[in-house]
């Protein structure tokens, strides 16, 4: 084995093609953890600044209203209260859906769930060219290094005639030599992105611990179905040419092909409302409520929240805060179904796209290196489902201020709440397995062709 290994790298050496495969890799790699890097510190930098933001909210407040002071519901309706989900060290690596998710929500004690899935507008030129992570560069350009360097490991021999001989040495020389010379090429990417990984380390300063170094063991991983493909594909081919098209067929199959169909298929299967459409359907029953009867709508709100039954009545005419904020809080019990069917359809297509994922190894990949990082769904679930239970208990603070006609003068703001104990979300359980027993079906497959057929 170390002797082919040796005669193959001193020809892999001497090709232009090997330096200038590695070498992309290598500077999309470097451009990635650039990416990355400044990815971080932006959403770093944004939540850095909520604090003060909120302040300057405040004082605003402090001084329109310092002299006479003003009912609570102003003070209500024109406060802000930043939630934010702070991202994990490794999302630099991985940013899953924190590019386009919102990651910091401004809520205000009106109706939530029109207020959930507003986000920042981003340049959609740059969202449609996709991630350039490196989550992205080991999982997909790190594959295509290893096709390319591989994939005529054995029909170039053949069409240059020598085949022969090296089958003639028989005790399975030509499995020994496929073997050889893909695990080398297999090494080559493999250090070229352990490489990549140390730097990024340095330049994000990832801590040296179990969880850095599993995500590194997760995208190395990811290889091992590809050198699988790259064997059938060498082991199969007859010319150099037909396995270059085969490689290319492979990749642009498993890589754009199947991840499309398979999202196709669970968008079939599992249709998911858009945030659009809760947040219509919620001011539409908002706005519907200021032509209908006040009082049939309050008594619907205090059925459900009996603690404010000490406030039995509003008027019909005039206007109240507790009314309105009240019909708020109707409202989204309104969609509260939809909103229900919109989580659990989310859950199901999250789940059954890393079942289908065994289809596409990049897909595989990146979700397994994703939920590592807490970039995935289930990270942004809990960031709404954080919002949700403070939005909670901004209205347990508020709700019985407002309803009791309390003023706020200066100084009031002191005592509002803040969002606190913010936690990055947690990261996935390591499991090995799929990428492992992916690469175990398929390598069966990579018996080389006859010498002679």
């Amino acid at each position: 084995m170390k002797a082919l290994w040796h005669l193959d790298w001193l020809r892999l050496r001497r090709q232009a093609a090997t330096w200038f495969l590695l070498g992309g890799l290598f500077l999309a790699g470097l451009t990635a953890i650039y990416l990355g890097k400044k990815f971080q510190e932006q959403q770093q930098a944004e939540i850095s600044r909520l604090d003060a933001q909120f302040q300057a909210q405040c004082d605003r407040l402090e001084h329109r209203y310092r002299e006479n002071g003003e009912h609570s519901g102003y003070w209500s309706y024109y406060s802000f209260y930043p939630v934010h989900q702070p991202p994990r060290p490794l999302a630099a690596l991985s940013w899953g859906l924190r590019d386009v998710a919102p990651f910091v929500t401004w809520v205000r004690l009106l109706g939530l769930e029109q207020q959930l899935y507003e986000s920042s507008l981003a340049n959609p030129l740059l969202q449609s060219l996709g991630q350039f992570d490196l989550a992205f560069v080991l999982g997909v350009l790190a594959p295509l290094v290893l096709l390319l360097l591989g994939h005529d490991v054995l029909s170039r021999d053949r069409q240059l005639g020598v085949l022969p001989l090296l089958a003639a040495q028989g005790g399975g020389g030509l499995l020994r030599m496929l073997a050889a010379r893909l695990l080398l090429r297999l090494l080559l990417v493999v250090i070229v992105c352990s490489l990549l990984f140390g730097i990024a380390m340095i330049i994000l300063q990832l801590p040296p611990g179990f969880d850095t170094f599993a995500w590194l063991f997760i995208a190395l991983l990811g290889l091992l179905p590809w050198l699988a493909i790259t064997a059938i594909i060498a082991a199969r081919s007859r010319s150099a040419t037909g396995s270059l098209a085969a490689a290319m067929a492979a990749f642009v199959s498993l890589v754009l092909l199947m991840p499309a169909l398979v999202n196709l298929a669970l968008s079939t299967l599992f249709p998911v409302p858009e945030g659009l459409e809760l947040t219509v359907r919620q001011r539409q029953i908002m706005h519907d409520g200021w032509d209908q009867p006040r009082q049939p709508n309050y008594d619907r709100f205090l059925a459900e929240r009996p603690e404010y039954r000490k406030w039995p009545t509003v008027p019909e005419k005039d206007f109240t805060w507790r009314w309105y904020f009240a019909m708020h809080e109707v409202a989204d019990r309104s969609v509260a179904e939809l909103v229900n069917q919109h989580t659990q359809h989310l859950r199901q297509r999250h789940a059954w796209s890393q079942r289908l994922a065994w289809l596409s190894p990049p897909a595989l990949t990146q979700s397994l290196l994703s939920g590592h990082s807490g970039t995935d769904l289930d990270a942004h679930l809990l960031h709404l489902e954080t919002t949700r239970n403070f939005h909670e208990h901004l209205k347990a603070h508020f709700f019985p201020l407002i309803f009791d006609e309390t003023h706020f003068t200066a100084g009031a703001t002191k005592s509002f709440p803040r969002f606190q104990n913010s936690a990055p979300a947690p990261a996935a359980p390591l499991n090995p397995l799929p990428p492992l027993l992916l690469a175990a079906l398929l390598l069966p497959f990579a018996r080389p062709r006859p010498v002679l057929s």
